[in-house]
């Protein structure tokens, strides 16, 4: 059976459809779930990949995100590119007493991850429905 993929539009709507709904969903699993059933409510064809939809939704302002996260066990470099959104990691930095700086971890400028030098893997999202957003 061929698949069609919807809009980004026609993803935040359902989206937000969705978590207005059910006010808070505890994974990403679930959140795609509900999605695809709202999308296919217009065509029966439509399907979304757990990236594409992570990406919109913690970029949503109508979602508030919580990311939860364990340790990797190996040292990988990040490449600058958040793993939840794709953005752009912003260094955290700090003063030494000599004068220079030292790099502390990473955060994102778009999404509420962050890790330290030892990386962090988000292993669970939880979505919440924001009543007021701008």
């Amino acid at each position: 059976m061929p698949y069609s993929i919807p809009s980004d539009e026609e993803i935040r709507d359902a989206l937000e459809i969705v978590i207005k709904r059910m006010k808070a969903i505890g994974s990403l699993k679930r959140l795609r779930e509900l999605v695809i059933r709202e999308l296919r409510i217009k065509d029966p064809g439509y399907t979304i990949g757990y990236p594409r939809l992570r990406e919109i939704a913690v970029t949503s302002p109508f979602i508030h995100t919580s990311i939860e996260a364990r340790q990797a066990s190996a040292f990988k470099a990040l490449k600058g590119k958040c793993p939840v959104c794709g953005m752009k990691l912003k260094p955290i930095k700090n003063d030494t007493i000599f004068g220079g700086t030292v790099t502390l971890g990473y955060t994102c400028t778009t999404c509420p991850y962050w890790t330290t030098l030892k990386r962090r893997v988000p292993t669970r999202y939880r979505f919440e429905y924001v009543k007021e957003h701008y």
